[in-house]
């Protein structure tokens, strides 16, 4: 008896890259490809010299998570439309047949000191009534932050010092609906308590987010809009 295979791609286009593996794929791992470096305008990215992205990723922009097989992987960031390396790494992806390994990774810091941030992510759902929240630090010359909900005086997260460069919370639990509550999370200086970047967003019940505060309190001269900022990643 013959067997017909049906290979459906999906084109996802969310003003940002699409995946080209399709990451329900039974024995994948699932990784999110983030554009944090401040001098980078566009990246592509390579798993053992396949391309992972169908458009560049621009700064501040990241993918869906894309499908990976398990084991050693060659990972390379490229400036995008170009063979031309930013960083590259060999990284381990985990095979667990009980819940599907999923992964973050950032490129971020300058052409001249290019560096790859490699996270795993825990996207256990949250409770009833709750999202969940976390703080990724990348940039390389803001100070030590910790995020507030408004002008609240306590710390979503527990770190006393807050989070330097390359540092990365817990997930948090923060009240939800399922119509999505506002918040204006403040990102703080840990040691001024000074907002340095506000980040709006609407938590839904059951969701999962990330902040990343990427960008340059002084920016590159010839890319001078990528100040310090922050992008709000939906996890799920």
């Amino acid at each position: 008896m013959n067997k017909t295979k049906i290979i459906t791609i999906f084109l996802v286009f969310l003003a940002f890259s699409g995946c080209v593996k399709d990451p329900e794929n039974p024995g994948y791992a699932r990784y999110m490809i983030v554009n944090a470096a401040p001098d980078i305008p566009n990246l592509d990215v390579y798993v053992d010299n396949d391309k992972q992205n169908i458009i560049p990723i621009n700064f501040g922009l990241n993918t869906i998570y894309n499908g990976i097989t398990p084991g050693d992987r060659n990972v390379t960031v490229a400036l995008g439309g170009t063979k031309t390396v930013f960083a590259a790494a060999k990284y381990k992806i985990a095979n667990n047949d009980a819940i599907t390994p999923t992964y973050t990774l950032i490129a971020l810091n300058r052409q001249a000191s290019p560096e790859l941030l490699w996270i795993e992510d825990d996207l256990s759902l949250p409770a009833t009534g709750k999202a969940h929240l976390r703080i990724i630090h990348a940039s390389p010359d803001a100070p030590r932050a910790n995020a507030f909900i408004g002008a609240a005086t306590a710390a979503i997260f527990s770190a006393a010092s807050g989070y330097g460069y390359k540092e990365v919370s817990n997930f948090v639990p923060i009240d939800a609906t399922n119509l999505g509550i506002v918040y204006n999370i403040q990102i703080r200086n840990s040691a001024t308590n000074a907002v340095i970047r506000t980040q709006p967003m609407t938590a839904i019940a059951g969701k999962i987010y990330t902040i990343i505060v990427r960008g340059l309190i002084t920016p590159p001269a010839i890319y001078p809009l990528n100040g310090l900022s922050s992008t709000l990643v939906n996890n799920n």
